[in-house]
């Protein structure tokens, strides 16, 4: 399952905003995810909740954004969202494309709380 080593790698990062921001602990995380990645969102979900424990984002939720699958058309330059994985330009009926969109994973959100810096030490 190598949506363990994905949230592994997430967990990283958000780690490393924290602490550029002097974060205590993350309410939310929120990810674009292409349709053609390999990612299941399921089991993306799954290996959150059980990476995060013990963890600053032992109370995060994760939230997944499916992100549809588009190509470009080389010969006449068409762009289409690709329907049933059938990688044809539905213009020209090229089988030159491109893919444009779809295949990423991006962290797009993380809503954390920060350290109170104002209070008395």
């Amino acid at each position: 399952m190598h949506e363990t080593s994905l949230v592994q790698a997430l967990i990283r990062q958000v780690e490393r905003l924290m602490a550029d921001h002097d974060a205590v602990r993350v309410t939310e995380v929120s990810v674009s995810v292409g349709e053609f990645s390999g990612v299941d969102a399921e089991l993306m979900q799954f290996a959150f909740l059980r990476e995060i424990e013990g963890t600053a984002l032992r109370d995060a939720r994760l939230t997944l954004a499916a992100v549809p699958l588009e190509a470009r058309c080389v010969a006449c330059g068409h762009l289409f969202a690709v329907g049933g994985f059938r990688f044809e330009c539905p213009r020209c009926e090229s089988r030159h494309i491109e893919v444009v969109r779809g295949e990423e994973m991006v962290l797009e959100t993380v809503v954390f709380d920060c350290a109170d810096t104002s209070a008395p030490t």
